[in-house]
């Protein structure tokens, strides 16, 4: 696991609330999971609990697993009383069943192999009620590829209340792994009015097409509703709506 996710996520949890509206997240979110008639949510890959506050605020049964516990102790601050579980998501175990999971934030781009891909996939269709539904993003190789040719460096820079950061990225492409890019990344802090090094990271992504995470899905047991394009910041991303094959309405 990367420093993004364990050393540094409190800078995470610092960052994030500027790149992503959390808000808006949780509205968009929302919608597709009142489609289908959800009450209760595994959120996989939960984070600093920025979407699980607001989903347990709205009288949701919420649920969240992360394989980081620096994470955990974020989310367990900013929501008290919440219920979380400290997994890896290739591997689930559960008692409960839920009638929808959600993964954000593009976070199954670091799930490798098709093993992985398929393993978290069909764990997490095992803890979803007949009919339940998973929705998660997934960065598009076929937008993404070209935009990091063109743009292999990307900088942020955020000011939150404890200060002004920036973060610095460089995306390599390697073919030789199939869609997959190595991510390097380096941290500062203002510290008056310069910028001083925090630390590097470093972490390996994988992209997708269309056509095989729908075949992936299927090999888990779960078949693809629709494809939805969506902006995200630093590149656009694709939802995938997908269900488990125990109805044959999809709108239970």
């Amino acid at each position: 696991m990367n420093k993004l996710y364990t050393e540094y996520a409190q800078l995470y949890h610092l960052m994030y609330q500027s790149f992503i509206d959390y808000s808006a997240e949780y509205q968009y979110y929302q919608e597709i999971l009142a489609e289908f008639h959800c009450k209760s949510i595994l959120e996989v890959a939960c984070g600093t609990g920025q979407l699980g506050r607001r989903f347990v605020d709205a009288g949701y049964t919420h649920q969240g697993l992360d394989m980081s516990a620096e994470m955990l102790q974020v989310a367990q601050e900013i929501l008290p009383g919440g219920t979380f579980h400290q997994q890896d998501m290739r591997h689930i175990k559960l008692a409960d069943t839920f009638d929808a999971a959600l993964i954000t934030a593009r976070s199954v781009s670091h799930l490798l192999s098709n093993p992985d891909v398929i393993q978290t996939f069909a764990g997490i269709k095992n803890v979803l009620h007949p009919g339940g539904i998973l929705v998660f993003d997934f960065i598009d190789a076929n937008t993404y590829i070209p935009h990091i040719q063109a743009n292999p460096s990307v900088t942020h820079e955020v000011n939150t209340l404890e200060g002004t950061f920036k973060r610095e990225s460089q995306y390599l492409f390697n073919v030789a792994k199939g869609w997959q890019c190595t991510w390097k990344s380096s941290y500062y802090q203002q510290i008056n009015g310069a910028y001083v090094p925090i630390g590097t990271d470093e972490d390996e992504l994988r992209v997708f097409t269309e056509d095989e995470m729908e075949l992936l899905l299927q090999l888990s047991g779960l078949k693809v509703i629709k494809f939805l394009k969506r902006p995200s910041y630093a590149y656009d991303t694709k939802v995938v709506i997908a269900q488990t094959y125990f109805t044959t309405d999809s709108h239970r």
